[in-house]
């Protein structure tokens, strides 16, 4: 798993990304939308049902025309 400051530096060269919502703190969600929407690319935010309705107002009020939010309940395989 990418740190956030990996995920917020790959966001600054444009790259478009999906992100574990269960994985990474709202905090952490926001720096890395922003810096998605600095570069006009665009995130996929999986488990977001995982966050509150607050939270993802949050995350979505910093770029929102540059966020999918998937609300499915993404299981990760077991090993």
């Amino acid at each position: 798993m990418k740190t956030t400051s990996n995920l917020i530096m790959l966001a600054g060269t444009g790259a478009n990304l999906v992100i574990d919502a269960k994985k990474k703190s709202t905090a952490n969600l926001i720096q890395i939308v922003g810096s998605i929407g600095l570069k006009e690319s665009h995130v996929i935010i999986r488990n977001a049902h995982s966050k509150t309705t607050s939270d993802l107002i949050k995350i979505a009020m910093v770029y929102p025309k540059n966020i999918t939010f998937d609300l499915t309940d993404y299981c990760e395989e077991k090993k």
